[in-house]
This record gives C-alpha cells, structure tokens and sequence, in this order.
C-alpha cells in the first residue's frame, strides 16, 4: 500500500477535513503521516493517524494571534505577509517540514509516496515534488482559494520570493524567477465542495475535481449538556427554539462579532446559544436568555435549533446545510464574503459584511429567516445532498490514482537556465491548459509606430467627463515638485524627459471623441519639452505652472518644468492630467526620470529593461475584464453595503467672504510619538495600523459636524490590482465607500476594529469603478452634491524622498493634491523624518479658511484625547476635543421643491430632445421642465444623452451644457443658440 505525506495549517476548518480523509486512507490500509499545529496531535493519533507537529502550542497561539490584523495590513501593504512569516518562523518552518518528509520519502519507494497540502501554503509539498518526482496534490477548503490564485502569484516575487529562495538553496535546489508555473505544478486539485456550491459563484478552474463538503463528524458528535438539552428538547414549540451562535474555533474573529449576534439574538426574542472556546473574546455580559458553552457537538446540536448565525466558514455553512436549518452570516475574513453569498443566492441564508454589522440589522435578517418558512423548507432540500461520507470516499479515490506515478521533472527556474516559456513546454497539456486558464495578466501586445483608437478606461472616461463640466480645472492635475541642490546637468534632465516619455504610451496619450464616450489615441511623436525658467518664488511658480490648462485634443497631456532658482538649486516640477497620470505614477515617472539622467550624467548602462506593459493595453484588458457578467458581480457587493444610505450630508462650514480659485487646505503635523502611540492604541504598530486609526477618527469628527451617525467616507484606492501593473503609467485611480459602525460607545480599539473591517471589505472589492457603483445605486442628490460620500481619505506613501538623482540632494515640496468632487479630503503623508503630513484639502470657493483650520485643530485635539484613553468611550473623547459652537450647528434643511408635473413637448427641438433623454433613462414620456438628474440620469447618461443628440443633429454640443441646462426646455434652448 502506498504512503501518503500531508501538510496542513490553519484552524478546525483547515485541519479537521484533512485528518477525516487520512482516516479513510487509514482505513484503506494507507500509511498517513499527518504534519500539522501541536494542537491537533491527540485528534490526529485518535483517528490512527502518524503525527508530526510543526510548532508547539504555544507558537501556535502566538501565531494565531498574530494573525488577526495579517488581512488588513496585507491589503494596504503586501510587506506585511513577508514579516508575518519571518516574524512566526514559519520559514523555518516550511524548512524542517520538507526536511522531516524528505526523510520519510528516502526510506520509502517514492513511487508509492503522495504529497497532500492545503491549496497555496504546501511550498514544502512542491519542493518534494520537484527534489524526489513525488506527485502532489492540493487540497482547496473553500471556493476563494482557487479565485486567490491569482492573488498568491502576485505577492510571491513582491515579498515571499527571496525569503522561499533561500529555503530552496538549503534544499539544494535552484532560485525560482517565475513563480506562477511552479505555484501551478501540483498534479491534483481538489476542492472540498459539491459542484452545485461551486455553480453558485465563480467557478473552480478546469480540470479541479470537486467531490463535496467533508466534515469530521468523529469530532462533532457526543451528548449535550443538560442545560442545552433543556432548550432544544422535542417538547419545546418551534417559535421557541433557540438560536446557535457560532464565531468558529479561531481567534480571528473581533469581539465585535459575537457582542452583535448577541444581541441581535436577544432583539429577535429568541434565546440563544453561543459557542466560543476563548471566553476573553466575548463581552462581560452577555443578553437575558443567551447561554455561553465553550464547545457543543454540532452535529447532534444542529438539527434541534431554529436556525444559526455564524461568521462564515465553509464547514460551518456545510454543517448547516446538512442539518436542513436557515442560516445568518455575518461574514467575517477572507473567505467567508464569497461563501454567505453563495448560500445567499441560494436562498438558503441571508448575511451582512462586516462593513454593516449592526444588533438591529442582523435581528432583522434573523427574523426574516425564522419568520420566513422558506428558508427551513430549502435548506431541509439541500440537506441530503451533503453527504460527507461519500465525499471522503470520493476525494480518496482521486488521491489513491496518483500512486505508482511519477512526477513531471521540473526544469531549471532561473531566467538565465530556462526561459518561461522552456518551463511551460515541460508541463503535461492538463496542465498547462489549467495555468493559462489561471493566469491572466495585462496583455502585452507589440507596439506599433502608428496610432490606433483604443477604449478608454473607466477612470480616464471619468477624468475626461470632468474636463468636459470644467475645461480649467486645475483639480483635474496631479503634480509634484523635487527641490534638486548640487550641479544639475539641464541638457541630460531633457533628455531624460523625453526617454520617459518615448517609453510610456499612457504620457502620450490624447483623447477622441466617440459617438457616446471617448475613445483613446497613442500619439507617437507627441513630445514634452522640458520648460526652463529662471524665477525667486518657488511657491507662486509651481501655483502657476500647475494650473495652467492642457489642450485636452491635442495634447500633450503632461508637462515638466525646471525652475533654476540659484547656482545650484532647482526646482523640477511634473504635472499630468488625470486621463494620462495618477499620484502613483508621479512616483514611477520621477523615478524612471531620476535613473535616466543618473545613467546619463555618469556614462552607466541602460536605465530600463524592455518596455512595461502599456496603459492602453490595461484599459482594454480592464473593459473585457468587467464586460458580461464581471461588473454585475462586482456591483452587488456595493449594492449590499451601501443599501439605504442617505445623500451625504453638507459640511456646516460658513462660505470664504472672498471665493477663491485654488483649493484650499489646512495643514497639520503628527508626531513621531503621537503617531506610534495611535498605532498602538489601534493594536498594532506602523503606518498601516496608523491609517485605520486616523480614518476612524475622521469618522468620528465628521459624525460631530454634521450630527449623522452614519457618514461613509470615500477612500482612494490604488486601483492596480492586476499582476504587472505596479509600475504602469496611467490613471488607475478609484474611489471605495468605507461604510462603518460606530455606534454603542465603543473604546478606540474596537471603533478601529470595526473602521479596519469595513476598510479591508471595500478595498477587496475596489475594481469597481466608483461611476458604475453610483450609477447602479442611483442615489438621489441634489445638483452640485457630490454623490454617495461627501468626504474623501487618502494615505499617500509614494517615496518621493527615497529617489536617487546622481550627484544632487533632493527635496519633495508640497503641491495640493486638488480632490475637488468631494467637500473635504484627509491626505494623510508620512514624511522622511518620521513625521505624518495631515492637510485638510477642500475645492476652491468652498469654505472659510479659519473655520477649516479650526476643523483641523480639533481633529489633532481628538488624535491626541484618543491616544492618551483608548480604552474609554469614544464619544467621550468627541465630545471633549470637538465643542460645538452655534456657528458650527447645521442649518435646518430647505423643504423639498414641490414635485415637477408633465408638460408635453411643444417644439420639434423639444421632442428630440426628450426622446432622446427618455431613451437614455429607460422611461415612458419626458416632461420639458423635468430635471435630467432629479430623473436619475448622471454622468455617463449625461455622455450618452449629448453623443445621441451631437448625432441626431450634428452639431458639436460639449457635455457640460446638460449640466449647465439640465431640462428639456434649457438644453433645447441652448442647442437652437448653438446651432445659430
């Protein structure tokens, strides 16, 4: 009989499955050698299995607790992953891992050896595979592991490649260049769940088996203690049934979690039973009628309750399904979103992301599924189709077909051994078949030295829109300044530009319009001279420069400027529209300016490699990424989070006694200390912790102003989630809505708990264009309102200051960032000298200075009352750091405009114009005194509303006069003027 080598971390529902299927190995007269957590050794020696523990249990508790921030830092900065393994030893880990199966395969005849793994974190598995021909299987435990693919590819040469190098070279093998064929190399993928879950959602990749939910039902049986026996006895009425509440065996759950299902328990009238081994997670006190147990069987428990609220995991769900009871999710963690929307689709459960958890919204899902006999009735449907046994005989029999094979070789990894493609060649056609399905990076077609016409992205469709409401503004440009001291070469700097701008085809990008959008056009030829000027006043000059207009037709659309303020001391000014640039391009734009003219100035090689990848190309790939059914997925996230929420609530600020032209902004230093004591009061350390922490005080200081408890605000998301984009010049630019609770009082941790999770949920979930997300919402706002958040965040870190120019000191200078569709933005940036930049950036004409000032001393008042008390009430610190003065009080709000009745088109110009507004909003009859956006229409109807009219009647109208002239009547009016 064979022998089969298993590797498994996690928790319950990472460990429990793969001992139930050793045990049936074990069972079919297999060797199973199970290494795993030290917690397990006595659940694993009870099934029959060999045991070797990979830590203690100490390290791992450690590591679990290490783990509950892992998921948001990651988001916001993937170096997070690699301190989190070098941090827990977990390389050392995988080291002695491979190490002990190693040993075990030399005593064996490896034809008759398996390697089994969970899905992603089996490196020593592979290594296996590729030093000893073992074949290798891993083993998915839910659907995200597989869409998390591409994901996992992605961080490996970004943080995990050299410290997994390393462990290669102490196992003799060779350092990986590419890591995406290796990380697909495994010779089987299962996935623990049936296809009719899998169709639910994404779907498996070809050629993965899927045999079904695998419970351990050895470790879910046994009696229930009396006081639990007592709730769910055959006597006890249906509408008294008692609810399970369970946050799973982990710790990564915040306590959040289980003080909201408490209640919400208690609100929907039922009692309840909570289920959590660690007590310290739970509130001091828990609802009347809500009973603690550290562990119950679920099995024997499940069937008897009326239904269960939980956070998400699979088996759990599984569990559910399989004891025919209606579920409630308040998912929670990476997988368990994507798990409650299945079942939800399904009509087996209802569930809240974490973004939304409230007591009295969860009570009203709960009731909805108790009160609901359709829920029981579908899931009572579904539970014979949960046959746990069958699915372990099944995943059995597709590990068992791997013995007496042997694995593919696997080439040598180095770019200078093997090419990507060599690689590829020496996979088995089921295999590389599965890897090409897989990978999907941005295209890189050849480049061409004519000029094609090519889709515009979403967010150069949305800048190029902005520039058609307001040709000038300077909001519409991203900019930054370098002081350079020392003898600047001005001759290698220009060249320098224009190498730069030759090799990105985003800098020499212009747009054309189409019949109902742009369109955009590569310029070859298209330059950007360097502009040199000699000048005292550094400040007025990039004020200036900064604000002067692009030719938005004929480009090109980004400028650079050299101020030659001294002997020895410049000033390098680059500025971008934002249909060709976005603030992280700045950095890759200086960046690549810096290295060309270092290699100039000192005789070196080459400053690049070949060309990147294009922006054309990803907008193009981003298009056919959302068309179909990609958008509408991604949309339903957002149509769940931001259900019922109201307009954005005005900023009570008095207006500038002199409108100005140029945004204004209030700017605020955060010191080393207080900044350190933040991250420690939010529960963790360094910038990433600091920017939960500083949103969630924005939050609160915004709730104060305005006096609304739920003020979502806009944070701008990075947007370059594809693989190859980090470095890509364009506008990737997005906006995600971080919708976040802070009712009940909480202390600052758990308010930056809650802020974390909503934070982590949106940008997990920000390829969504924020246009499509409003225009699938169509929120009601009023003309001139910005729509869905009214406040934007940004926490900039793009290391301007770490740039290397050769032989010159540099400097960045403050350039206004100019977010001019919200009332006030928060741009958090952390300086060289350890310091954290707060400047408070509002539009131009907008707000008093002084009162922004004010707004901005109150915010480094709260920060620092929030810093010294953690543990005390929020509200109290917003109340002693934030007085409310009459003048900051919000006005009572204007009555609503009396409803607009129907006037039928009088005019020929009328009707047309009608018809067309009609057509574009999908409505009966149009009305010549309606407003086109109190009917809904926006943005991109606008551009479809002024295309299907400029081809109606040939005219040249620019959007901006249906913005001007939003009724029927005003826009016909306007067109006969035009056409005079």
């Amino acid at each position: 009989m064979g022998t089969f080598l298993v590797s498994t971390y996690g928790t319950n529902g990472d460990v429990l499955p793969f001992i139930r299927i050793g045990q049936a190995l074990r069972r079919r007269g297999h060797e199973v050698v199970l290494h795993t957590h030290a917690y397990y050794g006595d659940t694993a020696r009870a099934a029959g299995l060999d045991f070797v523990p990979v830590d203690t249990e100490e390290a791992y508790a450690r590591t679990l607790h290490d783990a509950q921030h892992l998921l948001l830092n990651v988001l916001a900065d993937v170096n997070h992953l690699a301190d989190y393994y070098e941090r827990n030893g977990l390389w050392e880990q995988i080291r002695q891992e491979y190490e002990s199966m190693a040993a075990l395969v030399r005593e064996r005849d490896p034809a008759q050896v398996v390697a089994v793994s969970r899905h992603t974190s089996g490196l020593s598995v592979l290594m296996l595979r590729e030093t000893h021909r073992v074949p290798a299987a891993w083993l998915a435990l839910s659907p995200t592991l597989f869409m998390a693919v591409p994901l996992t590819e992605r961080l490996f040469p970004r943080t995990l490649a050299g410290p997994a190098n390393r462990v290669r070279a102490a196992a003799g093998l060779s350092p990986v260049d590419d890591w995406a064929p290796w990380l697909s190399s495994a010779d089987l993928q299962l996935g623990l769940w049936p296809r009719w879950f899998d169709a639910a959602g994404d779907r498996a990749p070809d050629g993965a088996a899927l045999p079904g939910f695998v419970l351990h039902d050895d470790a879910e049986t046994g009696a229930l203690p009396a006081e639990v026996r007592a709730l769910v006895a055959d006597g006890v009425p249906a509408e008294r049934r008692p609810v399970l509440l369970t946050g799973g065996s982990g710790q990564l759950l915040h306590r959040e979690w289980y003080r909201v299902a408490a209640e919400a328990c208690a609100r929907a009238g039922r009692p309840g039973i909570l289920v959590c081994r660690h007590r310290d997670l739970l509130p001091e006190s828990l609802p009347e009628g809500v009973l603690w147990q550290p562990a119950l069987p679920f099995r024997t428990l499940m069937p008897r309750v009326a239904a269960v609220v939980h956070h998400g995991g699979v088996l759990t769900c599984a569990r559910a399904i399989a004891s025919g009871v209606p579920q409630v999710i308040l998912a929670h963690g990476t997988d368990r979103p994507d798990n409650a929307a299945r079942l939800r689709r399904l009509g087996l459960a209802e569930w809240l992301p974490a973004a939304r958890w409230t007591a009295s919204a969860a009570a009203d899902l709960l009731t909805r599924v108790l009160d609901d006999p359709g829920y029981p009735a579908r899931a009572r449907e579904r539970a014979p189709l949960v046959d746990s046994a069958a699915a372990v005989e099944a995943a059995c029999d597709r590990l068992e077909g791997l013995l007496g094979t042997r694995a593919a070789a696997v080439p040598p990894t180095t770019a200078k051994e093997a090419s990507v493609r060599d690689r590829i060649q020496h996979l088995s056609p089921e295999q590389r078949a599965h890897l090409l399905k897989r990978l999907r990076p941005v295209p890189r077609p050849p480049r061409t030295e004519g000029e094609e016409e090519r889709d515009c992205s979403y967010h150069q469709r949305r800048a190029w829109l902005a520039a058609q409401v307001d040709p000038a503004a300077a909001s519409a440009h991203v900019a930054t300044a370098i002081r350079l001291r020392g003898p600047l070469d001005v001759a290698a700097l220009a060249a320098a530009v224009d190498e730069v701008v030759a090799r990105h085809d985003g800098l020499r990008t212009v747009p054309v319009p189409g019949p109902e959008e742009p369109r955009q056009r590569v310029v070859g030829a298209l330059r950007s001279p360097l502009r040199v000027e000699s000048s005292v006043d550094a400040a007025r000059w990039v004020a200036r420069v900064r604000a002067d207009p692009f030719d938005l037709d004929r480009g090109p659309l980004v400028r650079t400027a050299l101020l030659q303020a001294g002997p020895e001391e410049s000033v390098f000014l680059l500025i971008g529209h934002h249909f060709v640039m976005d603030a992280a391009s700045l950095g890759v734009v200086v960046g690549e300016v810096a290295a060309a003219y270092s290699a100039r100035v000192t005789g070196g090689g080459p400053a690049f490699d070949g060309p990147p990848v294009q922006y054309p190309d990803v907008a193009t790939h981003q298009r056919r990424t959302l068309a179909g059914g990609g958008l509408e997925r991604a949309l339903a996230h957002w149509r769940s989070t931001l259900d019922g929420l109201a307009p954005p609530p005005a900023l009570p600020l008095p207006p500038p006694a002199t409108p100005g032209d140029v945004p204004g902004e209030a700017v605020r230093m955060l010191a080393p200390e207080l900044a350190e004591r933040l991250s420690a009061a939010a529960g963790g350390s360094g910038r990433i912790s600091l920017a939960p922490a500083l949103l969630t005080a924005y939050q609160l200081l915004l709730r104060r102003y305005t006096a609304r408890d739920d003020v979502p605000v806009g944070v701008f998301a990075g947007g370059r989630t594809e693989p190859g984009t980090e470095r890509v010049v364009g506008d990737f630019t997005n906006i995600v809505a971080v919708r976040a609770d802070l009712g009940g009082e909480p202390p600052f941790p758990v308010a930056v708990r809650r802020v974390g999770a909503a934070l982590a949920d949106a940008l997990a979930h920000q390829d969504a264009p924020f246009e499509a997300v409003v225009a699938a919402l169509a929120p009601p706002r009023a003309p001139g309102r910005p729509a869905l958040v009214g406040f934007g965040f940004s926490m900039q870190d793009h290391r301007l200051h770490e740039i290397a120019w050769a032989g010159l000191c540099a400097d960045v200078l403050p350039v206004p960032a100019g977010h001019s569709h919200v009332d006030l933005t928060l741009i958090a940036v952390p300086t060289a000298t350890g310091e954290v930049k707060l400047v408070f950036e509002y539009p131009p004409g907008r707000f008093d200075a002084a009162a922004v000032e004010a707004l901005a001393t109150r915010y480094h008042d709260l920060l620092r009352l929030l810093a010294a008390a953690p543990d005390r009430p929020v509200d109290e610190a917003v109340l002693a750091g934030i007085p409310e003065p009459a003048p900051l009080r919000a006005a009572a709000a204007p009555p609503p405009p009396p409803p607009v009745g129907y006037t039928a088109p009088r005019t020929e110009g009328e009707d047309l114009v009608a018809g067309v507004v009609a057509e574009v909003l999908g409505l009966d009859k149009v009305g010549v005194h309606h407003d086109f956006f109190g009917l809904g229409g926006h943005s991109l109807h606008a551009m479809r509303v002024i295309g299907r009219i400029n081809a109606a009647t040939g005219l040249d109208v620019p959007v901006r006069l249906l913005f001007v002239h939003p009724t029927v009547a005003g826009l016909t009016e306007a067109l006969e003027e035009l056409a005079r």
